[in-house]
């Protein structure tokens, strides 16, 4: 796990977590040259990988508190 001091955001850190997950539940493939994207409206996170071998969509949502 990442330290405070390295600088990177909860953010950051959430999405290097899933971009260690690359392989496809679907058909096995490992997209190793792959990443997740992450996209936001304010209130919401989504973070997202769609495999380049069989088009299986992965997607993870959070949901904002105030």
């Amino acid at each position: 796990m990442a330290s405070p001091a390295s600088g990177s955001t909860p953010f950051e850190r959430l999405k290097s977590r899933f971009d260690r997950d690359m392989v496809c539940p679907e058909c096995g493939y490992d997209d190793e040259e792959g990443e997740w994207l992450s996209t936001t409206d304010g209130s919401r996170v989504v973070y997202q990988h769609i495999c380049p071998s069989c088009g299986k969509v992965r997607q993870h949502n959070y949901t904002l508190g105030t």
